[in-house]
């Protein structure tokens, strides 16, 4: 999952090519060194939680948790670190991040007391490693349900007195572990809280709803019809684009049929081909904003919401908007898609590995659903 602000990097032809030919070494890296990894530093011997409160909670101090990854992820994490934050109340809680979800700590910021980036700098990312060994950590907590290697070299190099994380590839980098639930049975939300196992935590009383701070009436967007619709043009890669000519056919059938006013949510390059969509009454480009928390905030004053970015499907989730999202076939090695969860919504799910299968009528359709509610 790409992140909505960093889709406008990838659009261009240029900047695609780039980007493909970056991510192709780093899987190759990964492939050569993930083994070696896994096998020469993942040598222990990790304690399997099975619902009891283990002995090392009650006595850690200093906490690092690992979130290093994209925004989608870090928003979902959001009920396990505040019920964390509940239980040690006066804990040191910190957290690693990535440049790519840095951009949203404003979710976390009430559960965290101190935020490190993980830089993309190799020599960068070592000496900040250096600087958390020398935190001393009672506990480190691995949030990422699929073996990463990034958080086994974190844990390996900084040496917590605890490790902690999913029984999964890489177990034997932590301490203590926990089942990982079934990814088609368990929201990814419920997976990441079973983590609380370890403290001795109920997390059938664990409040899952998700958050995101704004600044009460805003009112970055004035509205000017009956309800609005944030229309979200991008999704994680190029595949994700939908296409304009598709944008532009359901932004036609919705303002045919409702009196409602259109907000269409691009990046800067898109935003070059939109003349046609401004000719077009009640619709409306949002300001592009590179602040994440400005955008959230004109996501939170839309009635309806229609994206292929799973970053806003979790915005919509914490301001409870009704959403019509697109995801693609993925397969049960992933589980289920990350749905809105305890929201309203409507999913549209291409077969193919773009959405190009997916009609403006069909999209349409589900839309209607969801505004009438069924």
């Amino acid at each position: 999952m790409l992140d909505f602000l960093y889709f406008s990097a990838i659009l261009s032809r240029q900047n695609s090519r780039f980007f493909y030919f970056v991510k192709k070494f780093e899987l190759l890296v990964k492939s050569i060194f993930k083994p070696l990894i896994f096998k020469t530093f993942c040598n222990c011997r990790p304690k399997i939680i099975n619902g009891q409160e283990v002995d090392f909670t009650s006595n850690v101090r200093k906490i690092l948790i690992l979130r290093q990854d994209r925004i989608g992820d870090l928003l979902v994490s959001v009920p396990f670190l505040r019920a964390l934050r509940n239980h040690l109340p006066t804990s040191t809680i910190h957290i690693l991040l990535s440049y790519r979800n840095l951009v949203a700590k404003s979710c976390i910021l009430n559960y965290v007391d101190q935020v490190f980036c993980f830089p993309k700098n190799i020599i960068s990312g070592l000496i900040l490693v250096y600087k958390l060994r020398r935190q001393k950590y009672d506990l480190v907590i691995d949030l990422f349900d699929n073996p990463s290697f990034t958080s086994s070299f974190v844990i390996n190099f900084i040496k917590p007195r605890f490790s902690l994380g999913f029984d999964k590839e890489n177990r034997k980098v932590y301490t203590h572990i926990v089942f990982l639930p079934n990814k088609m049975d368990f929201h990814i939300i419920d997976r990441i809280c079973f983590l609380l196992i370890a403290f001795g935590i109920e997390i059938e009383k664990v409040q899952k709803n998700l958050e995101y701070p704004v600044k009460e009436n805003t009112n970055k967007l004035i509205k000017k019809g009956e309800k609005r619709v944030g229309v979200v043009l991008t999704g994680s890669t190029k595949s994700k684009f939908w296409g304009l000519e598709n944008f532009y056919s359901l932004i036609r059938l919705i303002i045919s049929n409702y009196p409602f006013e259109i907000i269409i949510f691009p990046t800067y390059e898109l935003r070059k081909e939109l003349s046609k969509f401004q000719t077009l009454e009640n619709v409306y480009i949002a300001p592009i904003n590179q602040n994440f928390d400005e955008f959230a905030e004109m996501i939170s004053e839309c009635d309806f919401l229609v994206s292929p970015d799973t970053s806003v499907v979790h915005l919509a989730s914490a301001f409870n908007i009704p959403i019509v999202v697109f995801y693609q076939f993925i397969g049960e090695k992933y589980g289920m898609p990350w749905y809105p969860y305890k929201t309203r919504f409507k999913a549209i799910l291409s077969k193919e590995d773009s959405y190009t299968d997916i009609s403006p009528l069909a999209v349409f359709s589900k839309f209607c659903d969801l505004v009438e509610g069924k």
